[in-house]
């Protein structure tokens, strides 16, 4: 974090925090009543929005530790959070049990898929990883469907019921926006404490040079099996979350494609940085957002452009915002941030 010239910690612990100054206690005050009182102020459509979103964020946070901490590349998180949406629809809709407990089920089947698909990291790196967890992706897909359909749903998908949280049934935007906060904040925060943490320093040591790691000590195995144990409880319990917002889960909804805007979210945001996965979920599911409800508006403007313009075009603006960050600004929004924070804490001095 820059600090201005004399503004120096006198002890490890007062080094070590995430907040030092009035002005960032006021800015997370803000944030917090911001947070709380939006739904208020926007509509329901808005209100879905920013609860998809947030579930992304849960999702792309447990990416980053997997790809930008520990280096291990993954294009199979839409599995793992398809896996945690069935695990919590079977928990809930089969065998009854009742909220936030499907949740954690979900969380935990995932890790466990996760794990099992994480274990090749300890031989195979780079391509030859992406295309395993890559048959993670198709393994799912292929096995949903072969399934027994009185669990799993077949091709049929799996209704979920109504979560209660204190006898209140949730099945509102606002409902579920609410439900979803606690979620998000808890991943946040946990990202955050897993990055400054021993754990932490590990998986960084071991995505500069696993060798290196290895000869200080590091069970790079190990270590990198838990990463992929980490990403896939955060893509669980996203998966989870989502299965309850769309009160439906259906395999369909965990494709390849989502598991590749996963990754171009974190290029967008910038790879190593929690703050990066939280920017580039919001910044990449905004510009799908808008250019989904701007598609139609196009047709009348564009002769002989058809009504289903909004799917291949939002590929399109995603796909090249990812190329221009890559070539303009690889370090993402995340250092634009810390650049803008910089300058207004040193203003107007010039160092």
């Amino acid at each position: 974090m820059y600090r201005a010239c004399g503004d120096f910690s006198e002890s490890y612990r007062n080094d070590m925090r995430l907040i030092r100054t009035r002005w960032q206690w006021a800015a997370l005050i803000l944030l917090a009543v911001g947070l709380l009182l939006y739904p208020q102020v926007a509509g329901g459509a808005w209100t879905r929005f920013a609860t998809v979103t947030g579930i992304t964020i849960v999702a792309v946070i447990g990416l980053q530790i997997l790809v930008g901490l520990s280096g291990q590349v993954s294009v199979g998180q839409s599995a793992f959070m398809g896996v945690g949406g069935y695990f919590a629809a079977i928990a809930a809709a089969r065998l009854g049990v009742p909220f936030p407990l499907p949740i954690l089920a979900g969380a935990v089947g995932a890790t466990l898929f996760g794990m099992l698909f994480g274990l090749p990291a300890a031989r195979i790196k780079g391509f030859y990883l992406a295309l395993t967890t890559l048959a993670a992706q198709f393994i799912f897909e292929f096995s949903i469907v072969r399934l027994p359909a009185g669990w799993f749903g077949a091709s049929a998908g799996i209704a979920m019921p109504t979560p209660v949280i204190f006898g209140t049934p949730i099945n509102t935007p606002e409902g579920f926006y609410y439900m979803v906060l606690p979620f998000v904040v808890a991943a946040c925060f946990a990202g955050v404490f897993i990055l400054r943490s021993r754990l932490g320093r590990a998986f960084v040591a071991v995505r500069d040079n696993d060798l290196a790691a290895e000869v200080t000590g590091i069970n790079v195995t190990y270590y990198k099996v838990v990463s992929f144990g980490i990403a896939s409880f955060f893509a669980g319990t996203a998966g989870a979350l989502l299965a309850y917002e769309n009160r439906f889960v259906h395999f369909e909804q965990f494709t390849l494609f989502e598991s590749i805007w996963f990754l171009g979210m974190l290029i967008v945001g910038g790879m190593g940085s929690i703050l990066g996965a939280v920017l580039g979920a919001i910044a990449l599911r905004l510009v799908q957002e808008l250019l989904m409800i701007g598609g139609p508006v196009l047709v009348g403007y564009l002769p002989g452009a058809r009504y289903d313009i909004a799917f291949p075009l939002v590929n399109v603006v995603l796909g090249t915002t990812i190329i221009l960050f890559l070539i303009y600004q690889p370090r993402g929004l995340a250092h634009i941030y810390r650049k803008g924070e910089r300058f207004f804490r040193l203003w107007p001095f010039p160092h």
